[in-house]
């Protein structure tokens, strides 16, 4: 990428600095989400009994567990944002392979950890939505795999 004009130097730095902004703030609910997940853990733990023998046995004990999963899977999902948002401001570019996976991703964990949120509809639209792009991704994974191998050879370039 050329940078000869100072005002479009400027420009691509405030937009870098906006999009580490974001990246920061993203950290930061990550670690609240994390945080707020364990800690409902372990309050609903305590206020199911205060012997061991009940917490293992207590039916509630399964659906702290899952939210827990999901807290875990979702934090996995925020990582690939992440790494998204990072790149972006570090290059100016997309790694389309990344978009696709965390699409993929996203959408399967919230029809298997929190379906129940949702209705139907919204689920079969998830659904749907994973399925298309897992196909579209194993359909082109040639081309998706030789366009991020492109990317990341240009980020090596970008880096010198």
């Amino acid at each position: 990428m050329h940078r000869h004009n100072p005002i479009a130097e400027v420009m691509n730095y405030f937009v870098s600095g906006y999009v580490y902004f974001v990246a920061f703030t993203l950290v930061l609910y990550m670690v609240g989400s994390f945080v707020t997940g364990v800690f409902g853990l372990v309050s609903g733990l305590l206020d199911i009994s205060s012997s061991a023998k009940a917490i293992l046995a207590a039916p509630e004990r399964a659906g702290l567990e899952h939210e827990l999963l999901h807290t875990i899977a979702f934090t996995v999902v925020l990582v690939k944002a992440y790494t998204i948002l990072i790149s972006y401001a570090q290059t100016r570019h997309v790694n389309v392979k990344l978009v696709i996976e965390m699409s993929i991703i996203a959408a399967t964990i919230e029809i298997i950890f929190n379906a129940n949120s949702y209705s139907m509809e919204i689920n079969m639209l998830f659904a749907a939505f994973a399925f298309v792009n897992l196909l579209a991704y194993l359909f082109f994974y040639k081309t998706i795999k030789t366009v991020s191998s492109d990317y990341e050879k240009e980020c090596k370039l970008l880096e010198k």
